[in-house]
């Protein structure tokens, strides 16, 4: 009820996503063994984990079960890299373009790139966001212009 308006700006979320990009295109550049082409697959991952958590996560994050999310996040990245890692890379039935990549692979696991374990972390945080903001909005019963904006009221 105390909830004026859904979107709220989030500083940190656009400060963590900035800092993991420059990290990002920094270890392309200066530290992986193929400094030609840019991170583009690892750079998308975060712009579109970003969008909702800088615009939603303040009003979100005290009605997503924490607990719950973590558990199911880390069964969710087990099953989806044990199963990448087994079967998808080793029998070739997908391959990652490396000139896309930010150039950090997992040796052990058939060169894993970082970026297939952190399209699981982006996909399951922008999905709880979304799913919260969607709840919270269904709860307060208004238009969306005056639930996300204020406008109207």
């Amino acid at each position: 009820r105390d909830i004026t308006r859904i979107v709220r700006f989030h500083f940190a979320s656009v400060v963590l996503g900035v800092v993991l990009i420059a990290a990002a295109i920094l270890y392309r550049k200066f530290v992986s063994n193929t400094s030609e082409g840019f991170p583009w697959y690892f750079i998308y991952l975060i712009c579109a984990s970003l969008v909702p958590s800088a615009g939603f996560f303040y009003t979100a994050q005290r009605f997503i079960n924490w607990r719950a999310f973590s558990f199911t996040f880390f069964l969710l990245l087990l099953m989806s890299l044990l199963w990448e890692v087994t079967l998808a890379l080793p029998y070739g039935w997908w391959e990652y373009r490396n000139n896309i990549l930010i150039g950090l692979h997992i040796g052990a696991w058939s060169s894993l790139p970082i970026e297939a374990a952190c399209v699981w972390l982006a996909v399951s945080f922008t999905t709880v966001i979304t799913y919260e903001v969607i709840k919270i909005w269904k709860a307060l019963g208004t238009h969306a212009r005056e639930a996300f904006f204020g406008i109207g009221k």
